[in-house]
């Protein structure tokens, strides 16, 4: 059963998300959106509360291609942002610029927020709340906060749950030059930021340093995909 309103949660969402964005209407495009999300959720977590994996891919594929898309669509250039969680944004959110030369404008935006047209440095869309946000919420209920516990604790703890939930697993490791590398693996195609295990992987790391992440590159390794990030600061250089 948690399929089945899973998957037709999922095909809601986007057909909203869709029909929002092409008649301009922030609210039914915020709402496609948390319609998606809660659909993963309830196709992954059905009843007895054991996660299925397979209903989990084919309900997200839809997202991590029509994300994929909006981005080609509206030729957006540059990197995609982890933001972790502050006021404006209390589940944090991922920003991808308009130019390859951005500012991200944490002032600016918050939970009515997807498309964000002004300065050419400042234009983007945000995807909040960021796709693996019920896997960061399942890991504060069962793990603890993840908030300014580092890098190496959250995502050990964003991994563990990974795990446990027969979602794989990632690894971390922070290089001398202040870079990232992060291995995990996809549950489905399409960018990697938009991808649950994956997202909830980076968002994690995000909240543990308290800082904005910037996606450099993602390479595919094997099963896994390989993502570099880098550091941008904190919420309070950008606001």
């Amino acid at each position: 059963m948690g399929r089945i309103w899973g998957g037709i949660l999922v095909i809601a969402g986007i057909g909203l998300w869709y029909y929002g964005g092409t008649s301009g209407v922030p609210y039914l495009v915020n709402l496609g959106i948390g319609t998606v999300i809660l659909g993963l959720v309830v196709a992954a977590l059905p009843m007895g509360g054991q996660v299925e994996k397979e209903s989990l891919v084919l309900s997200c594929d839809p997202f991590c291609r029509f994300v994929g898309n909006l981005v080609e669509d509206l030729e957006l250039k540059g990197n995609p942002v982890v933001i972790p969680p502050y006021e404006n944004l209390p589940s944090g959110g991922v920003f991808i610029p308009r130019s390859k030369d951005f500012r991200v404008p944490l002032g600016k935006l918050d939970g009515n927020t997807v498309f964000l047209a002004g300065t050419e440095d400042e234009s983007g869309v945000l995807i909040g709340p960021p796709p693996g946000r019920g896997i960061i919420d399942y890991t504060l209920e069962n793990v603890g906060e993840l908030s300014g516990t580092g890098i190496g604790y959250a995502a050990s703890a964003v991994s563990s749950v990974l795990s446990a939930l027969g979602l794989g697993s990632a690894e971390v490791f922070e290089k001398e030059d202040g870079e990232i590398e992060v291995f995990a693996k996809p549950l489905c195609g399409g960018p990697a930021y938009a991808d649950p295990a994956v997202s909830a992987v980076l968002l994690g790391i995000a909240m543990g340093s308290g800082e904005l992440l910037e996606v450099e590159s993602v390479e595919n390794a094997g099963e896994h995909v390989k993502v570099t990030l880098r550091r941008l600061g904190g919420v309070e250089r950008w606001l």
